[in-house]
């Protein structure tokens, strides 16, 4: 049967649909559910890295922090290793200047106590009494005792070093009060040492008959002090046969010419030991002002004197001194201490620093050997002549009269010229009178205790000029063996040998040791000389070289600006002066710095050795690089001991580069700091036994130290 249904075909019911489940989200139009998820995953991924955004900037955060902390107290750390440092050395300062205190009150006390018949020299009343009387005597005393004179003159050069050892030791107290008189103190003992050798030496001629030699019948007399050496001979025989004469004083030998074997002639020659006419030329100062050491009292040159070194004065005799003086007595300077840097520099410093006349000594390059020979040629008085029992003197003459060397054949032409239309014949006739001789040989022998590393230079004294000059000598020949010099020369007056002051500089090399407690021994590789100088609280020790004749420095004990005068007047000069860099091609360097090492390096000599580093000469002005080791015992350093340090103004570090490598590469040593300064590098990984080294060094053998680095400046000339 059909079925007819009987559904309606209209709308539906309202209600819920059958098999529809509830609570199911409807999908939105055009999205799927894949599309959500990777939107949901996509945010969590932004999520994270925010999150690891946030926990790197706290990361960096804290390093920064950390590092801000590291270096707060690193800056910390410098600064109280700076102000460790400084400490040490104002200690060291205070206690030296306390110590030249006393020295200076003491030595004030001693002059007062003294009752040997000589003034105090710092007394002007006292001197000029003294000075005064004693020129008053001599010119009207008879005395023919030249041992005596020769004693008044080693007093008056005394008193002389004795005023220049108190200036010395007031520049190191900053006291300059009196100075200016204690300088006119010593014109006036130096006026009376030649018033007194002048009138012994016119006495002796005046009866020169006493002191006729037997063989000859001429004057012959020879003395001699400890630095004075005074020879006279006088033509008394007249003798056309005698060709020369010889002394016995560095065996001098003279030419007697035929216009003098007939003349009423005498030759005196003094060899003295000091030099009072170098500081007289224009050319004997630097003009280069020096940069003082920043914490030491005073620095030191040339010999000198310092920086010399400073750093040793050329006018200054040299007295045997005592081996118990005192580094305060050392002079900050190795040239000349007893003027003020104002007072040593000339004027107009073109007239130093340009010299026109090629034959004039620029005694900035050029230093005096072996002191100075003073030649000169006298007059003779007439002789007393005895007639029955009656003797006859001739006094008109009262006093000595030097003959003037012969005139140059241009200006006595010159001369004639304008003589002519003035005087006329009378004047010409009166010139051509003068006496005259011919080029003379001379010949004589340099002191033995004088070392020459190349032929020495003669010079000459002009006074008009007031400078010394080489020309005038003619076949000048110099016998190595002898150590003779002989030549020919028309000028009869003060001879001086030069040669090179700094023919030892550049330095090849030096080291600085330890050698026992309280002692370290210095060695420098000169140009032409190797020494070695072994250095005490406040004593120094030549030790070597020993195959030059040194015998009267060698192994004796002397203060060190004693020590350095002594080597500079035997020939050996390692002491640049302030204008060096004139003279010598160096390495330029900050000088404060290189001040600094030495303050520091003479700080920890007593516990650490230092040389010379290859690479120092090369790394620029404002670094310096040094070798140390500690070194507790009396040998040598093994090579490989040794480490490089680098010295820059605001820090220091040991670097990992040697000598022994190929090049030059700044690297520190890895576990290692940087420091403020080479003492505090040093300490850093030294044993406890060099540290309690270092604490009981004395003030007294650091200013001994530091005095030969000044002295020497081995960071800068080597």
């Amino acid at each position: 049967k059909a079925v007819v249904s009987t559904q309606s075909t209209g709308p539906p019911k309202k209600g819920k649909a059958k098999g529809k489940k509830a609570g199911k989200k409807a999908v939105p139009l055009g999205e799927t559910p894949d599309n959500l998820e990777e939107e949901q995953r996509l945010a969590a991924e932004r999520e994270a890295a925010r999150i690891a955004l946030e926990e790197e900037a706290e990361a960096r955060r804290k390093e920064r922090e950390a590092m801000e902390e590291m270096m707060k107290a690193e800056a910390e750390r410098f600064e109280n290793e700076t102000q460790a440092l400084q400490d040490m050395i104002n200690e060291n300062k205070t206690s030296l200047r306390e110590m030249r205190e006393q020295i200076r009150s003491q030595k004030i006390w001693d002059r007062f106590l003294l009752c040997n018949g000589t003034p105090d020299p710092t007394v002007q009343s006292e001197l000029n009494t003294f000075t005064s009387l004693s020129i008053d005597e001599t010119k009207t005393s008879t005395s023919q005792d030249v041992n005596a004179c020769l004693g008044d003159v080693e007093q008056a050069l005394d008193l002389i070093n004795e005023l220049e050892e108190v200036m010395t030791l007031d520049k190191q107290l900053d006291i300059t009060e009196g100075h200016e008189k204690f300088k006119e103190g010593i014109d006036s003992l130096q006026e009376l040492i030649e018033t007194k050798v002048d009138n012994v030496t016119f006495n002796v001629m005046k009866t020169a008959e006493k002191f006729a030699d037997p063989d000859s019948l001429n004057l012959l007399i020879e003395k001699e002090s400890p630095r004075v050496k005074f020879s006279l001979w006088g033509n008394l025989a007249k003798n056309p046969r005698q060709k020369s004469f010889q002394l016995e004083t560095d065996d001098f030998q003279m030419e007697i010419p035929k216009t003098l074997a007939n003349a009423d002639v005498a030759v005196r020659l003094i060899h003295t030991s000091f030099d009072f006419l170098s500081p007289k030329c224009r050319s004997f100062f630097s003009q280069k002002k020096k940069t003082p050491a920043p914490s030491r009292a005073a620095s030191v040159a040339r010999p000198p004197t310092a920086d010399l070194p400073p750093q040793l004065s050329a006018t200054t005799p040299i007295p045997e001194e005592p081996a118990t003086e005192t580094a305060a007595e050392i002079p900050s300077e190795v040239n000349n201490e007893n003027l003020t840097a104002e007072e040593k520099r000339p004027a107009t410093p073109s007239e130093v620093d340009d010299i026109d006349d090629e034959d004039v000594v620029d005694l900035r390059a050029m230093s005096t050997v072996g002191g100075v020979m003073y030649l000169d040629l006298l007059k003779l008085p007439p002789q007393a002549k005895k007639v029955g029992n009656w003797v006859i003197q001739d006094i008109t003459e009262s006093e000595l009269e030097r003959i003037p060397n012969p005139t140059p054949e241009e200006e006595k032409e010159e001369k004639e010229e304008q003589k002519e239309g003035e005087e006329g014949e009378a004047a010409i006739t009166q010139l051509t009178k003068e006496l005259t001789w011919p080029l003379l040989n001379m010949n004589f022998t340099v002191a033995s205790n004088a070392v020459f590393t190349e032929e020495p230079q003669l010079a000459r004294w002009e006074d008009s000029q007031q400078c010394w000059r080489t020309d005038g000598f003619e076949d000048v020949n110099f016998d190595e063996t002898t150590g003779q010099i002989s030549f020919k020369s028309q000028f009869i007056g003060p001879i001086c040998t030069f040669q090179d002051t700094y023919n030892n500089m550049p330095f090849q090399s030096w080291e600085i040791r330890p050698f026992g407690p309280g002692c370290v021994i210095f060695t420098l590789i000169a140009a032409s000389v190797e020494l070695e100088i072994s250095i005490k609280e406040n004593i120094c020790c030549l030790n070597s070289p020993e195959d030059i004749e040194l015998d009267g420095i060698r192994n004796k004990w002397f203060p060190a600006h004693i020590l350095m005068q002594k080597l500079v007047a035997a020939g050996i000069n390692v002491f640049p002066s302030e204008d060096a860099d004139k003279y010598v091609s160096i390495s330029v360097k900050d000088e404060e710095l290189e001040a600094s090492v030495y303050e520091q390096m003479a700080l920890s000599s007593s516990a650490f050795a230092f040389s010379w580093s290859r690479w120092n000469a090369d790394c620029g002005e404002k670094r310096q690089i040094v070798r140390a080791a500690e070194n507790l015992t009396t040998h040598p350093v093994d090579e490989d001991m040794w480490k490089n340090y680098s010295c820059e103004p605001r820090k220091s570090y040991s670097l990992k580069c040697t000598d022994d490598d190929d090049e030059m590469f700044d690297e520190k040593v890895e576990g290692t700091q940087f420091h403020p300064d080479l003492f505090h590098c040093l300490k850093e990984g030294s044993s406890p036994d060099a540290l309690d080294v270092l604490s009981k060094t004395s003030y007294t053998f650091v200013d001994t130290v530091s005095t030969w680095l000044f002295a020497t400046k081995v960071l800068t000339f080597s």
